[in-house]
């Protein structure tokens, strides 16, 4: 037997001797298994091995290859499986598990955004919008608070309720946010691990103006007022993920209320 060629034949043997499970057992109960009486050798020296005939084929155990070919075999208790690596030799033992070096400070996990880094992102949403407006030669808007209040809103209700839509949870259109139906909106949901390359302001407003509709209502000369809101939430799959909102309002016209979150 080839210690590198020929391993993989023997590989489909009894492996570690385990015993077999009841169904898997019922499944062979007809099986008559025989002690083999075929010679083994192993780089052309004859080797002593246990080896059973079952239905004309034989079969030995993985240990017993390990030990004979050289490699290293062994129970993986923690993963539930067995682990063979070819480069090491044979001992049959799990390796112990190294202690963690509590001299090397492990890194803390990432903190979700403070309120203050959501209001820069939230601004730079809006300048990097104005900035592609100036370079149309269409007048920059300008930032209401209240309709920064209603964006937050319609992010917050996305977000709570996994609902990526125009139409609000209990089935409104969005314009109901505020008592001015006279709006447009953007949404955009960007997964965390989209954003390695980009910010989350440079990735939403990139994609917004690479979609038509989008790009019409950043472009739209006749909104004249904005409104941010950013929430976090989960997306379909269950990834974190941002929801964004853009707000706009026509020229001329003003907002007095905005309403709450809405359920579905």
């Amino acid at each position: 037997m080839n210690k590198v060629k020929n391993t993989g034949l023997v590989l489909c043997g009894l492996a570690l001797g385990l015993s077999l499970s009841a169904p898997a057992a019922q499944a062979v109960e007809s099986l008559k298994a025989t002690l083999s009486t075929n010679r083994i050798f192993v780089d052309g020296k004859e080797t002593h091995m246990t080896a059973y005939t079952i239905n004309g084929n034989n079969y030995v155990k993985l240990r017993d290859v390990g030990k004979a070919v050289g490699f290293e075999v062994y129970w993986d208790s923690a993963n539930g499986c067995v682990q063979v690596e070819s480069g090491k030799p044979y001992t049959g033992e799990a390796p112990a598990k190294a202690e963690p070096d509590k001299s090397v400070t492990q890194p803390e996990p990432t903190a979700p955004a403070n309120d203050a880094d959501v209001d820069a992102m939230k601004q730079d949403i809006i300048d990097r919008t104005n900035a592609l407006r100036k370079e149309n030669g269409i007048a920059a808007l300008t930032t209401s608070d209240k309709l920064m209040q209603a964006a937050q809103v319609r992010a917050d209700e996305m977000a709570a309720h996994t609902v990526y839509s125009h139409t609000r949870p209990d089935g409104q259109k969005f314009n109901t946010i505020t008592d001015c139906p006279y709006m447009a909106e953007n949404i955009h949901r960007i997964a965390d691990w989209t954003l390695s390359e980009q910010t989350l302001a440079e990735q939403a407003v990139a994609d917004w103006n690479a979609s038509t509709t989008h790009h019409k209502n950043m472009l739209n000369p006749k909104l004249s007022e904005i409104g941010i809101g950013l929430a976090r939430g989960v997306n379909d799959n269950g990834n974190p993920c941002w929801y964004c909102v853009q707000l706009f309002l026509y020229d001329g016209y003003s907002i007095s209320w905005v309403d709450t979150p809405t359920n579905k």
